[in-house]
């Protein structure tokens, strides 16, 4: 009798063996989960050393990047009743994109990246008016070596690098006033030292890409006067070429 059984037994687990043998269990397909790049959470920051204290301010979240467009190669043409008349090269565009960083004290700092552009290398946006962008927008924004465009606002000749400074530091800047008739052009010398350069600008897996750059500067009034040093300077943004203002 428990002979018997044994067999009973014997051939039932080889049935389910067949079976399973048969008819695997299919595992269903894991999915890996793709970690997301540290670089895309790094926020857009900007920090400096000026009178001796370290400043390290965000990218405003209230105020949108800036988009510039001026008249290139500015002269005078007359001046009537103390007004300048002024005229420029009509087939090229001064092209400006700015990143304003603040702090919680709203101290801060624009830096603006400025280059001219014939306006066969643009494009018209004719849903925000007249506004030229530049087709290849990384050109402005390549890696290399920046001077500080000195003469913007003026005759906005000169490609290059814009600090404006805000808060305590209201005034500070890089260029000279706009006046071409009551203020001098500033003399080159005052940037005797200072460097701006884009040290790196990295694709990201997004899509966009993220800049770093290193600097030192002299900051001033538009007319040359109370100078400033502003050392250590590092500046980390990220960019992304599908939208207009990138």
């Amino acid at each position: 009798m428990k002979i018997k059984n044994l067999l009973s037994l014997g051939m039932v687990v080889l049935c389910l063996a067949a079976c399973k043998k048969d008819n695997p269990v299919i595992e269903p397909p894991t999915t890996p989960i793709e970690k997301p790049d540290p670089l895309e959470l790094l926020k857009d920051s900007v920090s400096y050393i000026i009178d001796g204290k370290l400043r390290v301010q965000r990218k405003s979240e209230n105020r949108s990047n800036s988009l510039r467009n001026a008249l290139a190669n500015v002269k005078l043409d007359s001046l009537v009743k103390q007004k300048e008349y002024t005229s420029g090269d009509k087939d090229s565009v001064m092209f400006g994109r700015g990143f304003l960083f603040e702090d919680e004290e709203r101290n801060g700092i624009e830096i603006s990246f400025l280059k001219k552009y014939n306006k066969n290398q643009a494009q018209q946006q004719t849903n925000q008016g007249i506004l030229f962008i530049p087709r290849d927008k990384l050109d402005l924004l390549s890696v290399g070596e920046r001077k500080f465009a000195m003469d913007f606002t003026r005759n906005n000749s000169q490609n290059g690098i814009v600090f404006e400074l805000q808060g305590d530091y209201y005034r500070f800047q890089t260029n000279g006033y706009s006046s071409l008739v009551y203020h001098q052009l500033l003399k080159p010398e005052l940037q005797n030292g200072s460097k701006f350069e884009i040290t790196s600008l990295q694709k990201l897996k997004s899509g966009k890409y993220i800049l770093e750059a290193k600097f030192n500067a002299s900051v001033y009034w538009g007319d040359g006067t109370n100078v400033k040093k502003i050392e250590n300077g590092y500046l980390r943004i990220k960019l992304n070429p599908e939208s207009t203002y990138f």
